[in-house]
């Protein structure tokens, strides 16, 4: 049986990350924390600040706090004291306190941050940790496992590289090459749907953007978010519309005439939001259905290559950092392949469902944020009548979540 191997030689385990995003970087900090030897491996040479910002919200700041690295996040965070719902019009359905109301509520605080800035945090920690290793320009072609191990094949400009580890963790996101190696099902389903990002620099963003919130606009077949990024130095812009295009990757150019003509019906400062975006990147939502089991053995699945989710919850990146920290504490105590194994199938089953669930809820608000006609008139009233505390009051169960005390 793969994975029952005798005790690890030298007393400590090595865990072989595949893929050096935010899922994959903070996995291996908190294995590392958890007494693991790590190697961390990616198939770009250079790490890239690509994608569009993101929220933290304190599900994932919890345990991100436990390393130590809030601190880290003074000067290229921002806190958002309010979530702001809007009509398309401008129209404003509901203001829900956040900062430190919500930070008082959770025991720790809500987030906005660019994805490269959070990615280069977690980067300069991984360099600074003893025993664990970063490799670029890795491309994973092959699995092996045994009895003894597991074993990944890597392409590199010099010919190709054998890593073994007690075990591997595909983080190699949506298009991720370690889940079909593995064995699992690879298609994941286009949604019909594009977001579109734009990075405004501070001086040329309309004012009312600049402030500390969290802005989220609601119209026919789209919605627009937006929130300071970069310590407030640049505004995070990101579209979400109905279209069909399924072009892989992030950094698709997208026209930005024709993303004003699909606006031009709505209130003016969403307008001169969009017009002040130097340019945007677009890419297709993607979605899968749940699965019984992202783990075989000694291999197992994190973030987008085991989940992905649709952005309407803004969970995509803390659920990611969730799994680090569950997929840590269940591998603390391991000590052999046969407990590696078993440690695996307890993370599967504390973590499936609940990414689960998030999921179908994020798909419901997907829903929600793009109605029209009488059903958009229903909804809008809803939020009206709404206490704000109401508005972040009903994902409790999401943010009040803690991942490593509950593995």
């Amino acid at each position: 049986m793969p994975g029952a191997a005798s005790p690890f030689p030298k007393g400590q385990g090595h865990a072989l990350i595949a893929g050096a995003g935010i899922g994959g970087l903070a996995a291996a900090l908190f294995l590392a924390r958890a007494g693991w030897r790590v190697t961390i491996a990616d198939r770009e040479a250079v790490l890239h600040e690509v994608g569009a910002g993101l929220q933290l919200s304190p599900n994932a700041t919890r345990v991100l706090g436990r390393l130590g690295l809030i601190p880290e996040f003074t000067d290229i965070a921002v806190k958002p004291h309010e979530l702001v719902i809007r009509r398309h019009d401008g129209t404003v359905l509901n203001r829900s306190p956040m900062g430190r109301t919500s930070e008082a509520r959770f025991g720790a605080p809500f987030l906005v941050i660019h994805r490269g800035d959070l990615q280069s945090v977690l980067k300069r920690r991984v360099e600074k940790t003893p025993g664990v290793e970063l490799r670029l320009g890795r491309k994973i072609v092959e699995l092996r496992e045994d009895e003894s191990g597991v074993v990944g094949m890597f392409e590199t400009a010099s010919g190709e590289e054998r890593i073994e580890a007690d075990v591997l963790i595909g983080a190699d996101g949506l298009w991720s090459r370690v889940r079909p190696l593995s064995g699992l099902p690879h298609p994941s389903s286009p949604q019909g749907k594009t977001a579109w990002r734009g990075l405004i620099p501070r001086e040329a963003a309309p004012i009312f953007s600049r402030e500390a919130k969290v802005n989220l606009w609601l119209g026919p077949n789209a919605h627009l978010v937006h929130y300071p990024v970069s310590g407030g130095e640049a505004v995070n812009v990101v579209a979400i519309i109905d279209e069909h295009w399924s072009e892989e990757g992030w950094m698709a150019a997208g026209d930005p005439d024709h993303l004003a003509r699909l606006f031009h019906h709505w209130g003016r400062d969403a307008r001169e939001l969009i017009a002040a975006s130097p340019g945007w990147n677009r890419w297709a939502l993607i979605d899968r259905a749940p699965e019984s089991r992202w783990s075989r053995g000694r291999i197992t699945l994190l973030g987008d290559a085991a989940h992905p989710m649709l952005p309407f919850l803004a969970q995509g990146a803390s659920q990611a950092i969730e799994d680090a920290a569950s997929l840590a504490a269940h591998l603390r105590s391991a000590k052999s392949g046969r407990e590696i194994a078993a440690g695996l199938q307890n993370y599967d089953r504390a973590r499936i469902g609940r990414t689960a669930r998030i999921q179908a809820a994020a798909r419901r608000q997907g829903q929600i944020y793009h109605l029209a006609g009488p059903l958009a008139v229903a909804r809008d009233l809803g939020m009206r009548l709404l206490p704000g505390k109401g508005i972040i009051g009903r994902f409790d169960w999401i943010y009040d979540h803690d991942a490593e005390k509950t593995a």
